[in-house]
């Protein structure tokens, strides 16, 4: 598998020589989650934040060198509004080519704007499943992701669907590493969804994220551990 892969990178990779950047529009959907949807506390927020999901839309912007995935501007309601909430959908993410550096903005009603700067590798494993997203022909990987909140550390199932025709390593929500773009991502009941590919042969400039107070990653897990969770 891993060298059909390398060769179906080669020659994908000198197909789309030319393109310097792109744009990759996602929809969002809130699936099934056992705790949320069966808890007499969450169940009726959870399912408003379902419905708000269905209105939001995000963008990833790349080019050969970065990339940044952020929600799109929309006029908020209070449905938005929790889908928000139990997504981090303010947040921007920024990652780089073949480097585990990345830099996340938060910018939540909680507990204000950061800036951090933080390195992350994916172990990702590929498998052998296909499916065409659009008429891109996509390819199966999981990993898992590690939550840290009030109520303690967590970790979640990851599953990303990735297009080798499109030789860029970058995808939703900070997740990278793969060889080829991410057209679909799932992480626990949250699902990003593909719905318009724009691929450039200019290089557009993307500007890494600068609002709020830079800290790492370890002081701002010990901020939100004070903080109400889902």
């Amino acid at each position: 598998m891993k060298k059909f892969l390398l060769l179906l990178l080669f020659t994908t990779t000198h197909f789309h020589a030319q393109i310097k950047s792109g744009e990759i529009t996602y929809g969002l959907t809130l699936g099934y989650d056992e705790k949320l949807s069966n808890d007499d506390r969450f169940s009726s927020i959870f399912e408003k934040a379902q419905n708000g999901a269905k209105k939001i839309a995000f963008t990833l912007f790349f080019n050969n060198e970065v990339s940044l995935f952020k929600v799109n501007d929309i006029i908020t309601d209070k449905e938005i509004s929790l889908a928000k909430a139990f997504t981090g959908g303010n947040n921007i993410y920024y990652t780089e080519t073949n480097s585990d550096k990345k830099i996340k903005e938060i910018n939540s009603s909680g507990y204000g704007k950061f800036i951090i700067n933080y390195t992350k590798k994916i172990d990702w494993v590929i498998l052998n499943e296909t499916k065409y997203i659009d008429t891109y022909l996509c390819y199966k990987a999981t990993t898992e992701t590690t939550v840290v909140n009030s109520k303690g550390t967590f970790k979640f199932p990851v599953t990303a669907w990735f297009c080798p025709s499109i030789p860029f390593n970058y995808g939703p929500y900070g997740y990278d590493g793969l060889p080829g773009l991410i057209l679909e991502l799932t992480e626990r009941y949250t699902t990003y969804g593909a719905l318009k590919i724009n691929l450039s042969k200019e290089r557009d400039v993307i500007e890494k994220p600068n609002k709020g107070k830079t800290v790492t990653q370890e002081e701002f897990n010990e901020i939100i551990k004070t903080q109400p969770t889902f």
